[in-house]
């Protein structure tokens, strides 16, 4: 289970950016670099295959094995059109497709990309019927068996360029244990809430993207304080208990480094523990 990006949009450093966190990084690499966010379960399994994907494949392991894709939203940091080509371009590839699978209005992308000759030379629909990728729609709440994972998608506080609300996966692992991945979201919904009551996480995993920056609303994205206060609800409803491991990733450049973030979350008293994670960055 490997963080293989953990920025929002822009990554860290910015490559347009010449602020304090993306100097920083610049000058000092390692955990300070950030790519965008994805999120390797195993071989077969992943979370987004986005813009990043192809150098993060070098360092963290390539896509041979790879079968699954559950897709948070249609954002490109997240969705990455040209992965569907690269596939259709592997001279010895596996023969079964490369499944993705897209909650609700998400799912409406996929004739947005055969009909729009310009995206991928108009290639969209013969690479969908030679079986090169295929396509599934999730509904909220209901649960799915894809692969050897139980999936059931909760609806996030976050908006993708279909209008969609982008999918935060509750997921049953192999070995039986639980893992919800939260992002993209904002402050979560009742509904969301609700479905988390007496979940008895073993795994969660928060964006955090704006990091230690105060006196935002957490309108789309998350930062340190809301997540706390987050925390603290899952926390009363059972969702979250004191054996929970929390990793925070999805984080941008306008407030902290990861030491500074990292350092704040070190000091927050709390009965569970909470990880900033970083690019390449392994769950035990």
């Amino acid at each position: 289970m490997i963080f293989y990006g953990t920025s929002a949009a822009e990554g860290i450093p910015s490559p347009f950016c010449d602020c304090p966190v993306c100097r920083n990084a610049r000058k000092v690499g390692g955990r300070e670099v950030r790519t965008r966010t994805m999120f390797r379960i195993d071989q077969a399994h992943c979370i987004d295959l986005g813009a990043d994907a192809y150098c993060q494949s070098l360092k963290y392991g390539d896509f041979v094995h790879l079968k699954h894709v559950l897709v948070t939203h249609t954002h490109e940091d997240h969705l990455a059109f040209i992965m569907f080509n690269i596939r259709n371009m592997a001279i010895s590839r596996d023969s079964e497709p490369l499944h993705y699978y897209l909650t609700d209005q998400a799912y409406d992308i996929v004739d947005f990309f055969v009909n729009n000759k310009p995206i991928l030379k108009g290639k969209m629909k013969a690479i969908i019927d030679e079986g090169i990728v295929a396509f599934h729609k999730l509904e909220f709440h209901q649960t799915y068996q894809i692969g050897n994972l139980t999936v059931t998608p909760l609806r996030g506080s976050h908006f993708g360029n279909m209008g969609e609300n982008a999918a935060n996966y509750l997921i049953v692992l192999p070995d039986g244990r639980k893992m919800y991945y939260g992002l993209d979201t904002g402050a979560y919904y009742e509904e969301t809430m609700a479905a988390l009551n007496d979940a008895d996480l073993d795994i969660f995993i928060s964006e955090c993207t704006f990091g230690l920056t105060e006196g935002r609303v957490p309108e789309g994205h998350m930062d340190a304080f809301s997540c706390m206060d987050t925390f603290r609800k899952l926390y009363e409803k059972h969702a979250i208990t004191d054996r929970t491991k929390i990793y925070l990733t999805h984080i941008n450049h306008y407030t902290s480094t990861h030491a500074q973030l990292a350092d704040w979350f070190a000091k927050q008293d709390v009965p569970y523990e909470i990880t900033v994670t970083y690019d390449g960055y392994s769950i035990p």
